[in-house]
């Protein structure tokens, strides 16, 4: 009894980690969503203990912890130590989630009812399916409007596409599978042309690769049973007509662009990627024993980057990930790491393979949905808030297609279900108080926006004290401490409270360069402009291909009167950004002081042509204009 009612908490937990958006917060996908996962994943593992009997597959799972291992030591001599262990409060990707993931696996090898999770999964995929259509028709609430692409439940058409990738196959399955109660194949009949609307709306490629090669492999795995059921003649019917469809939906939709865009080097996503595969490889070479530690990628990429990176795409956003989970393990934990990773992945696949042939087509589903999600992760990267339902599904397909040598039965004492039911607690009450935070945190972003910046500041404080172990929230105080007039140094003290969680995270330090440049600039003092470059100088050693560090080392050497070295920082900057105005401008504004009426009106020349619109170009264009 008390294993199916783990298989129910099962359920719902998949649907309350789709369910759980906070409209409320400043980050509406993230504390919330993080809050159900973790706690859950912790309480369904003490819920499976309390049973007592415990079923492992031994040789699968003592490499899923032999790979948890490798992160923990690579942690220890990893580039961030403490996110290491524990993930940023945006990806969540640390250590601990590692061991959510083998802990979600135990759980799904222990599910003695999976069609009480075939619920569960119906309706979660019920509800993105909902959320995507009503999106792709015009309706959708304020707090979903986050990208031009639908992304639903997730705020991200990524995540959404991961998340279809997984449900579609397995609602598809269940509906056509008699053996299923009438109700839930009705539920997942409802969901499947939902799901599809969604994942083509949501633009994810990496989904599409993914279904695309799982349909490819049933279909092929099947061919007998599909043979001995349907006539030749029926099958090329009906697979000239699925390709119809498909020549259809890219022609005549959103789907062809996107399908174009993948050849842009312009486009999100485009061979750009490629572009970033390179970064990321180089690092990883350099680190190729331990790596960098899980989150340490967004600071080791300076030592990868290049001068024909950052020309055509930049730091905006700061790069934190490779786009390909085989990369981004092997720069988590070092070629060790990535050997196991595909022995997992190996290891599941076989079981993947006897599910893809079995009577039970709903069985098929959930293993088509493994291998969707498995070929969709070559070209995206783990994402901590959908991994822990991938890997409880793939225990589940893994212990309904195991030998019985490959399985082994043990009893446990109750006692040991209190070490996950601890750690549950400590899951839910650091999630409460992160939604908190987040929630006060946003209570600070409106208060802006209209203008009361005490309160603004007031709100950042408390939400950082609340905390204070995450970055974002202390770098909200220091701009509302700004905004309210409490001086540069409350704002560096609130900065240099985020460089104490993170020493050498690149926001982080370019913020506070902003902000000592700020200092010199606005105060004249000698020292200020001093410490302004050398924490520049510092940054630059070890990021010297950085645009916006060039942009503020211009600055710095501009406030000590180093006219030569602001120039010589501000056409590197242009050379290493061609398409942001702020370089040229800075150029036009110091040749102007110097005298050099021509050079400023060429540099200004250049700015305008690559944002005549913008606020500091059109001032820096009426003090040129103005000596003529």
């Amino acid at each position: 009894m008390g294993a199916e009612r783990t298989t129910v908490a099962a359920a719902a937990w998949i649907l309350l980690a789709v369910l759980a958006v906070d409209p409320q917060g400043w980050y509406p996908f993230g504390p919330g969503r993080w809050l159900v996962v973790s706690t859950g994943v912790c309480a369904l593992l003490a819920s499976t203990l309390w049973a007592r009997r415990l079923t492992t597959i031994p040789r699968l799972q003592l490499v899923m912890l032999a790979l948890v291992a490798v992160f923990a030591l690579a942690a220890t001599r990893g580039l961030d130590p403490r996110y290491a262990w524990l993930g940023t409060p945006e990806r969540h990707f640390g250590v601990v989630t590692w061991l959510l993931l083998a802990v979600a696996f135990l759980v799904g090898v222990n599910l003695v009812r999976p069609v009480g999770l075939l619920w569960g999964i119906g309706a979660a995929g019920a509800v993105v399916g909902l959320s995507a259509s009503a999106e792709a028709v015009g309706w959708e609430p304020r707090v979903f409007a986050v990208d031009d692409r639908l992304s639903a439940m997730y705020g991200s058409p990524a995540y959404l596409g991961a998340a279809v990738a997984v449900f579609l196959p397995v609602a598809v399955a269940v509906s056509f599978d008699g053996s299923l109660p009438r109700r839930l194949r009705q539920l997942a009949g409802f969901a499947s042309p939902l799901l599809v609307i969604g994942v083509l709306g949501s633009g994810a490629r990496a989904a599409w690769l993914g279904l695309a090669v799982a349909t490819a492999v049933v279909g092929g795995r099947r061919r007998d049973a599909l043979e001995g059921r349907y006539s030749k003649r029926t099958l090329i019917v009906a697979g000239c007509t699925a390709m119809a469809i498909a020549a259809a939906i890219i022609a005549f939709s959103p789907v062809g662009a996107r399908v174009g865009s993948a050849f842009d080097s312009d486009a999100p996503g485009g061979r750009g990627r490629l572009d970033e595969w390179r970064i990321a490889t180089n690092v990883a070479g350099d680190h190729l024993w331990f790596g960098v530690g899980p989150e340490g990628y967004r600071i080791a990429f300076a030592e990868g980057v290049d001068t024909a990176y950052e020309r055509a795409h930049g730091r905006t956003p700061t790069p934190d990930r490779a786009h390909s989970a085989p990369i981004d393990v092997l720069l988590t934990g070092g070629i060790g790491a990535l050997g196991l990773w595909f022995a997992c992945v190996i290891l599941v696949g076989r079981h993947v393979w006897r599910a893809l042939g079995d009577e039970r087509i709903w069985l098929v589903g959930a293993a088509a949905a493994l291998v969707a999600h498995f070929v969709g992760q070559l070209v995206l990267f783990p994402l901590a808030e959908i991994e822990p339902i991938v890997w409880l599904l793939a225990g589940v397909v893994v212990v309904h297609t195991a030998r019985p040598s490959e399985l082994f039965d043990c009893t446990l004492p109750r006692i040991v279900a209190a070490v996950p039911a601890i750690a549950a607690v400590i899951a839910l009450a650091s999630g409460v108080t992160d939604v908190v935070a987040d929630r006060r945190a946003r209570e600070a972003v409106v208060a802006s926006s209209r203008g009361d910046f005490q309160e603004a500041f007031d709100h950042a404080s408390s939400a950082a004290a609340l905390r204070p172990d995450e970055l974002r929230l202390h770098l909200l105080k220091a701009e509302a401490a700004r905004t309210a007039e409490r001086g540069i140094v409350v704002a560096l003290d609130a900065v240099d409270n985020a460089l104490s969680i993170s020493p050498r995270d690149p926001i982080v330090v370019a913020r506070r360069i902003t902000l000592l440049v700020d200092r010199a600039e606005a105060t004249l003092v000698p020292d200020h402009a001093d410490e302004a470059r050398a924490a520049v100088a510092a940054a630059i050693s070890r990021d010297p291909v950085n645009a916006d560090l060039r942009v503020l080392e211009g600055r710095a050497a501009r406030v000590t009167g180093d006219a030569d070295a602001a120039e010589r920082a501000w056409l590197i900057a242009e050379d290493l950004a061609p398409r942001s105005p702020i370089p040229p401008a800075d150029l036009a504004l110091l040749y102007l002081a110097e005298g050099r009426v021509d050079a400023a009106g060429a540099a200004l020349a250049r700015a305008v042509r690559i944002a005549p619109d913008d606020p500091t170009v059109q001032a820096v264009r009426a003090r040129v204009e103005g000596t003529r």
